[in-house]
């Protein structure tokens, strides 16, 4: 096994962590408290608690589904710190009828009713209207206000995403939506910002397998020799899918039983999904195979797991037990190791 970036606690994060709750169950309950029934405005120390997580972490109160009031800390869109607050969210108490907690955005329980003052604008949010159009596995959208035409082009793509965030949530914005685009003049096919979950919510429905889990594409293309290169994907391949786990595990499976065209055989395929069983259940509740791909005579298996050197000695173990095959470890937050499979 080669180690190309060391797996670590994410960030250092976890003295924070532990430090944060500590102070929240001391006295930052009771501070945030304060602060949403409005008798007092400071909150200087929650922020410079989550600071002490990551100084990029953001922080915000929401309504909660199940308790009155929310604790959101997010990456707010960076993949290399989403595992620094999916950490924090897994060593958070358990919720109470006051306050719950989440490492995402939620959407606004009735977003087309805001209204927010921006740059001296008046924002309404029913006014968002947006286009949408489905690839294979994310939808492309394009999100326009009228205030578009009056505020600069950074400042409509930060209104596009927050309304993206209150309508959706960041889970399905993150997870599901592809390119966005702000254009100044409503499209010709657009539609109220408010149907949007809709549509995004029935293209979740098709790429999800009967137990809801990530369902799987397969890709063809050719390799340097021209020879076929077969792949199978999880739908979507993106980090959020799995906040957690970003260290990338690149496990290369030599195969001897296949055909002229280099791809494995029916007894190769057994085989190789013998291997890939006992791979995953190295792995256990603290990774996943997300994808793998077979070219001539060689399955290269991908798979992410928690940033914990036991892990990845598990799966080199496993695998050193078939010869040829090499376990390659490394830092990939972002999960840019299989963009080239998501299609």
């Amino acid at each position: 096994m080669s180690t190309e970036h060391e797996p670590s606690e994410p960030a250092g994060a976890g003295r924070g962590i532990r430090e944060f709750w500590q102070w929240w169950e001391r006295e930052g309950a009771a501070l945030a408290s304060r602060a949403a029934s409005g008798t007092t405005t400071e909150l200087d120390p929650l922020t410079t608690h989550v600071a002490a997580i990551h100084p990029d972490l953001q922080w915000e109160f929401s309504p909660g589904a199940q308790t009155a009031h929310l604790l959101v800390v997010t990456a707010a869109g960076d993949p290399g710190l989403r595992a620094v607050a999916r950490a924090w969210l897994d060593a958070a108490p358990e919720p109470d009828v006051t306050w719950g907690f989440a490492d995402l955005r939620q959407p606004l329980p009735d977003p087309g009713a805001e209204v927010i003052e921006f740059g001296g604008h008046r924002v309404a949010f029913a006014d968002f209207v947006a286009a949408a159009h489905r690839g294979s596995t994310s939808i492309d959208v394009a999100v326009h206000h009228p205030v578009f035409l009056d505020i600069a082009e950074d400042d409509a793509a930060g209104l596009a995403y927050l309304a993206l965030d209150s309508f959706l949530g960041e889970e399905l914005t993150e997870t599901w939506i592809g390119a966005v685009t702000w254009p100044g003049e409503p499209p010709l096919d657009a539609f109220p910002l408010r149907f949007l979950g809709s549509v995004v919510r029935d293209f979740v429905a098709e790429h999800r397998d009967d137990e809801g889990n990530p369902a799987w594409m397969a890709l063809q293309g050719s390799g340097p020799t021209g020879r076929p290169v077969l792949a199978l994907a999880q739908v979507p391949l993106r980090q959020i899918t799995f906040p957690g786990f970003d260290i990338h595990l690149a496990i290369t499976i030599p195969y001897a039983e296949q055909g002229p065209d280099g791809l494995p055989t029916p007894a190769g395929l057994a085989l190789l999904r013998e291997r890939e069983e006992q791979l995953a259940a190295s792995l256990g509740a603290e990774g996943r195979i997300v994808a793998h791909q077979s070219h001539d005579g060689v399955r290269l298996v991908h798979a992410y797991a928690a940033p914990d050197p036991a892990i990845a000695a598990r799966v080199a173990e496993v695998a050193a037990a078939w010869p040829g095959t090499q376990v390659v470890v490394t830092a990939d937050p972002g999960w840019a190791l299989v963009n080239h499979l998501a299609g």
